[in-house]
């Protein structure tokens, strides 16, 4: 009986990853194989969990252990440097198969990570010897009434907008191509469009969500849960096998203006970066605009895709006269101008994290030349600092979500990034980093970004939550009691 149980596992899983395999290919620039990464492993206990996993039968959920030739590839993260090795990938292909998942892991005993993307900054979406539910195959769209869409979770942000776009309409989400719509919503979502529209969270009118005790549950409305999910973050209560989204007519065209400075110190970097101040709050709903000082060079970015102002007019003129060369382009087409900013698109080594939030220049004017100093005299570390406001900070989408940062003007991130075998430059980019991020934190900026998160967060529960922390943990306990969902800054019950 058991033989004709692993033939059967067999079958289905050559079924499942045969689409699967699809998905993955896309996930790159070109189809390539996924590099390999090899863990090393103790023997024992991987028999045992293989002979548990064998005598599972389900049409919903596979299950796959190191042993299994797909196991490498399923368990490759965008984040090179943050790879963990779980005991167990849990392929689900529907929201029964995500119940099936989690009871079982109870009956192991087993903590439980949810990847749908993929790019989680501290791989919070794995585990070392747990086990993680796969979301790759919920990646479908469908369109409902009232231009509505399901997502799936893994749904790659390049894949909805190659749905969306064509069809006229838009959702407010971010702009790397290759993030998962799963992590994005359930964190918030920012990007081009959030001033106008608001958050991606903000636009998830309904979801299909399994909790801790693997129930099914299909939201709308003011149900807690989905207040908890706006923003909540990811593997905290339970799992969402689908999102419904509303969405926008698109925009008639998209433009741009790109300013450059290069060659920096820290004094003609403070100059720029207060000019940008001084005029990027001011901006339109349908304008983004971001400073990322690189070393000792400067891009700033300013996006507009409805009509022109003279607050747009009078900030692009100021900039200009201080930086050394500027590009425009107007009336662009969409599609191809949000093609420009899908980013990388295969895994990289790096470090990103959130660096504040900011409602003006003078909430870190007491520690930016410091800042700017470390950033101009290491090569390597980039410093950028994006727009909020808008309809991100209306009263009605505070009430709504648990997304607790609805007052500030501005989101920043640290970055950094290094190739394979580069030791001594990653430890030393890694200890500038860390020394700015302590810079900020001692002067006070302690509010981030949940989707940019760090392990070195000092009190990242009230970082990341705000005052709507406890909530949250009433939820989690509601929910998911015995913390089967978790990660190391995950909802404590």
């Amino acid at each position: 009986m058991l033989d004709h149980q692993k033939d059967r596992r067999k079958i289905i899983k050559t079924l499942v990853l045969a689409g699967f395999g699809i998905h993955l290919i896309g996930c790159t620039t070109a189809p390539e194989p996924v590099e390999k990464k090899k863990i090393p492993t103790k023997k024992e206990p991987d028999i045992i969990v293989d002979e548990i996993v064998e005598e599972v039968e389900s049409t919903n959920v596979v299950y796959l252990t190191k042993q299994d030739e797909q196991f490498d590839a399923l368990a490759t993260y965008f984040n090179k440097f943050t790879q963990k090795s779980p005991a167990i990938i849990a392929l689900v292909s529907n929201a029964d198969g995500v119940s099936e998942a989690i009871l079982h892991a109870k009956e192991l005993n087993l903590p439980v990570s949810v990847k749908s993307g993929g790019h989680s900054f501290e791989q919070f979406s794995s585990n070392v010897g747990g086990m993680v539910i796969n979301m790759s195959l919920l990646n479908s769209i469908e369109w409902k009434e009232n231009d509505e869409v399901e997502i799936g979770p893994a749904c790659l942000l390049k894949e909805m907008y190659d749905e969306l776009l064509p069809k006229q309409r838009i959702l407010p989400a971010g702009s790397c191509g290759t993030v998962g719509v799963g992590g994005l919503t359930l964190g918030g979502g920012y990007g081009f469009f959030a001033r106008k529209y608001g958050l991606t969270c903000d636009n998830m009118i309904g979801a299909t969500f399994i909790d801790g005790n693997g129930e099914i549950h299909e939201l709308s409305g003011d149900h807690e849960l989905m207040w908890a999910l706006r923003g909540g973050g990811n593997g905290n209560f339970g799992v969402v096998s689908s999102f419904r989204f509303k969405t926008y007519p698109i925009p008639t065209h998209f433009s741009y203006t790109r300013l450059k400075a290069k060659k920096l110190d820290a004094a003609r970097a403070k100059i720029l970066m207060t000019t940008w101040f001084e005029h990027a709050h001011l901006l339109p709903g349908d304008c983004f605009s971001a400073f990322v000082l690189n070393g000792k060079s400067l891009t700033i970015l300013i996006t507009n895709y409805e009509s022109s102002s003279p607050i747009l007019d009078e900030m692009i003129a100021a900039l200009t006269a201080i930086c050394d060369t500027v590009s425009s382009k107007r009336n662009t087409d969409i599609a191809g101008a949000l093609r420009n900013y899908y980013g990388i698109q295969k895994p990289i080594y790096f470090k990103n994290a959130s660096a504040g939030y900011y409602s003006k220049f003078s909430d870190i004017s007491d520690c930016i030349d410091q800042v700017l100093e470390k950033v101009v005299t290491t090569p390597g570390l980039i410093y950028q600092v994006n727009t909020l406001g808008g309809a991100i900070n209306l009263e009605e989408n505070r009430e709504k979500s648990s997304y607790a940062h609805r007052t500030y003007q501005y989101l920043s991130e640290l970055q950094t990034y290094w190739s394979e075998g580069q030791d001594q430059k990653r430890d030393r980019y890694l200890k500038e980093f860390e020394y700015i991020q302590n810079l900020f934190f001692e002067n006070g900026n302690r509010a981030q970004y949940r989707n940019y998160p760090s392990t070195g967060f000092k009190e990242w529960e009230t970082s990341y939550f705000g005052e709507n922390y406890e909530r949250l943990q009433a939820i989690k306990r509601k929910y998911d009691r015995d913390n089967t969902i978790r990660h190391p800054q995950s909802i404590r019950p």
